[in-house]
C-alpha cells in the first residue's frame, strides 16, 4: 500500500526564488509525484508580481490562502481576490497575481494538464498585448 498515496508538509518542500527576486514558490507537484497537474505553494511579499502571462496547455486555478485582500490582474481587469477565493483562468486568459497590499500573501495554484514545464506559459506585455520572447 506504500504507493496508495503521497504525504508531504508544505515547509518540507524547498522554496525557490525567482531569478531577479520576487515572489518564491513550493513545487509540491514534483514533491508527490503528481504526474498529470501542477500544484505549487507561493508566497508574494509586498509589491511582488507574477508575469502577465497565458498558457499555451495548462488552465489554472488560483487559491488565496491568506494575506488577502489581493488583486489578480485578468485580460486587463483587476479582480479582488479575498482569503478563501478560487479563480479558474482558461489557458488562453492573459492573467498575473499582483500584491499591491503592504502584507504577505500565500497562494496554492494548480494547472493541468502540466504542459510543457516553464515553457508553456507565455509572457504578454500588459502595455501593448504582444507577446515577450523567451531569451
Amino acid at each position: 500500500m506504500a504507493d496508495a498515496y503521497t504525504k508531504v508538509q508544505v515547509e518540507d518542500v524547498e522554496m525557490r526564488e525567482r531569478k531577479g527576486g520576487g515572489p518564491g514558490s513550493r513545487d509540491l507537484s514534483g514533491a508527490i509525484g503528481a504526474e498529470t497537474m501542477t500544484l505549487r505553494f507561493w508566497k508574494f511579499g509586498p509589491g511582488d508580481q507574477m508575469a502577465y502571462h497565458r498558457h499555451q496547455e495548462q488552465e489554472e486555478i488560483y487559491g488565496l490562502i491568506v494575506g488577502g485582500p489581493q488583486e489578480m490582474l485578468i485580460e486587463g481587469e483587476v479582480v479582488i481576490v479575498n482569503d478563501g477565493d478560487w479563480i479558474r483562468v482558461p489557458k488562453d486568459t492573459v492573467r498575473r497575481i499582483q500584491n499591491n497590499s503592504d502584507r504577505d500573501s500565500n497562494w496554492l495554484i494548480m494547472g493541468a494538464p502540466p504542459g510543457t514545464g516553464i515553457t508553456d506559459g507565455i509572457r504578454i506585455n500588459p502595455e501593448t498585448g504582444e507577446e515577450i520572447p523567451r531569451p
